[in-house]
């Protein structure tokens, strides 16, 4: 009798009964026999396979949904923590380091963020996250969010308690200027702490920006703004870096036996020149360990012209701007790259006088005028005129009542020298308390473009290039740009006085910029427009000095305005679509410079006569949406 079972047997219940037989198999029972036993015995296999089968589903679909759910809640929280965050980064905008109270506002601020984005930190930063971030078509939008607070907290727990600890060390003393004299105690201490803190905040606004990819609408209506304010923060902490950076050296606080001779050019908007006005007069001050010793101020005509350009020009600047760019010193500033003018400027000085020159810085009667506002006034005496210069009157009485008042170029030349010297005296000679609202005011400045500064080291001018107070060009060999592949996309407007006269002061202007259409590539679409007007009445023409018409070239009759205006286009960028005037002309010159596209118009405007122009200039591709900065000659308001 054959009892053995074969594996085959076993595993599909085939028993063996006695006479050797597989139940199953033709036996005694034959083909149809009764199988009871290894019936029961396959359906209670069955039923266990199909248990534990439905106990995996069961527990897979519980863990689906208990991790959707907590997704979801989580979102939820974290929506509302980095809804609270960024308003709490706006607040960081707001936070005035000049009233002596610094530290503890941002120390209040800095906790509030911290606290809001440790709860999104601590939600977002875990395994649940972070596969939910492989999930298709809204993989990105869990990324973009863990990127966004990911950043956030950089900012909130890294950086900002650094900034914190060096307005500890910031109040109405820290920065003073008095008796001609300009301390900083203990800015070695706050220079290292918000040079560091800079580092991890542009670190973090870098990868703030790079958000992209994002499908819900919601969430992107929500992130542009957010990446703004970031870089808003961004900004101002650059600033703060690179001003620690270069006070110490260019005030001679390092080193107390260097002393550095500044050449200062005070400009005239009301013949405008693209970085400001004609600049009309020049000064020196010299600096050594603090100290300050200004220097008398001459008048352009006394620094006479060249026969030839002082330094070599390029054939770019050749072809916009003529030699005169670099033999005249009214023209010194017919470009809008105040490195170009700081380096000219210097040579026509040192040929001309002898005196080496560390760097230039250009102002002009609005930053006197902000300037003034807060040192108090001066009077300004010169033949039988003595005005009052203030924080109201500055830009009215140095743009146009004195022509009026002193007809002769000479004296006029003679007054604004000594406005421009007085004006400087009494900021030395301040009260010390006064010294941070100064600071505020000449930033103000500087950002609205009345003030430049060229340094002629060129360490120290690698830290400034770039920013708003270096007007420097940005073309296709500068850095790039917050993450992207291409350099900050700058769009500029320009204006140069086409005559000689001083008409500007009656010249309205306003320029827009409208951002049509975003690409994916980073590209957008900006539509500009131009809108200049004449605002001198008819009836007045003929009150208006012989001095302020001008040379009347080009057709041009008392009263017109001429000027050229110059449109730049970002590196990288282009203008397909550009019409002037009512009859839609085509720009006068398509030109080259350094890389960047330049159109250029000459317009006449009669008293009371509008223009208009418009443009359609793309960014380049590869640069970050939403970052693009319009540039233009500034207001004389």
């Amino acid at each position: 009798m054959n009892t053995e079972q074969s594996y085959d047997d076993v595993v599909y219940g085939r028993g063996v009964n006695e006479s050797g037989n597989v139940h199953g198999e033709h036996g005694e029972h034959g083909a149809h026999g009764p199988r009871r036993a290894g019936g029961r015995h396959r359906h209670r296999a069955k039923r266990r396979v199909r248990d534990i089968v439905l106990i995996v589903v069961a527990v897979v679909l519980s863990a689906i949904i208990l991790t959707g759910v907590y997704f979801a809640v989580s979102a939820v929280v974290v929506a509302k923590e980095v809804k609270s965050a960024s308003a709490t980064v706006s607040s960081l905008g707001n936070i005035d380091l000049t009233n002596g109270k610094a530290a503890s506002s941002l120390g209040t601020t800095v906790k509030d963020l911290d606290k809001h984005i440790g709860v999104a930190y601590a939600n977002t930063n875990n395994p649940i996250w972070r596969m939910m971030g492989a999930v298709p078509r809204y993989g990105a939008d869990v990324t973009a969010v863990r990127t966004a607070v990911e950043s956030l907290h950089d900012l909130s727990h890294d950086a900002l308690p650094l900034m914190v600890d060096a307005a500890g060390n910031i109040d109405q003393s820290w920065f003073s200027v008095h008796d001609s004299a300009i301390a900083m105690p203990g800015i070695d201490k706050v220079s290292a702490k918000l040079i560091k803190a800079n580092a991890i905040v542009q670190k973090a606004n870098t990868k703030f920006q790079s958000i992209d990819g994002v499908t819900i609408r919601a969430l992107r209506n929500a992130l542009t703004p957010a990446q703004k304010k970031m870089d808003t923060v961004a900004q101002t902490s650059d600033s703060l870096s690179r001003a620690m950076k270069l006070l110490p050296s260019m005030l001679g606080l390092n080193n107390p036996n260097e002393t550095r001779t500044y050449l200062i050019l005070a400009q005239g908007n009301a013949e405008l020149r693209a970085t400001g006005g004609v600049a009309g007069s020049w000064g020196t001050v010299t600096v050594q360990n603090g100290r300050l010793t200004l220097n008398d101020f001459v008048s352009e005509g006394e620094l006479e012209g060249f026969d030839s350009p002082v330094t070599e020009l390029s054939a770019n600047e050749l072809a916009l701007y003529g030699d005169k760019l670099g033999r005249k010193p009214q023209d010194v500033n017919f470009t809008p790259d105040f490195q170009r003018t700081g380096t000219i400027a210097k040579a026509m000085w040192e040929q001309r006088f002898g005196q080496q020159i560390d760097g230039v810085i250009s102002i002009d009667p609005v930053m006197l005028q902000r300037m003034l506002s807060v040192v108090g006034s001066v009077q300004v005496s010169y033949k039988n005129y003595s005005p009052v210069l203030d924080g109201q009157s500055t830009s009215r009485v140095l743009l146009n009542e004195a022509y009026a008042a002193l007809p002769d170029p000479e004296d006029q030349d003679a007054f604004f020298s000594l406005a421009a010297k007085a004006a400087f005296d009494r900021m030395l000679h301040m009260q010390g308390s006064q010294s941070m609202q100064l600071v505020k005011q000449l930033a103000a400045a500087a950002e609205q473009g009345h003030a430049y500064v060229w340094s002629a080291h060129a360490d120290e001018q690698a830290v400034l290039t770039g920013t708003d107070v270096s007007g420097s060009l940005i073309t296709a060999q500068s850095p790039k740009y917050m993450g992207g592949t291409a350099p900050k996309q700058v769009i500029g407007v320009y204006f140069n006085d086409a005559m000689g006269s001083k008409m500007d002061w009656y010249l309205e202007r306003k320029v827009t910029d409208t951002v049509a259409e975003t690409y994916a590539d980073g590209r957008e679409k900006h539509e500009i427009t131009i809108s200049l007007r004449n605002t001198l009445n008819e009836a007045d023409v003929d009150k208006v000095p012989g001095y302020v018409v001008g040379a009347l070239e080009n057709g041009a009759q008392k009263g017109d305005i001429q000027l050229i205006n110059y449109l730049y286009v970002p590196a990288g960028g282009a203008v397909p679509e550009y019409s002037a005037g009512p009859d839609g002309q085509k720009g006068d010159d398509y030109s080259l410079h350094d890389g960047l596209t330049v159109v250029s118009k000459q317009v006449n405007l009669k008293p009371g006569q509008s223009y208009e122009i418009t443009a359609t200039v793309y960014t380049a591709a590869g640069s970050v949406p939403g970052q693009t900065v319009l540039r233009q000659t500034p207001l004389l308001q």
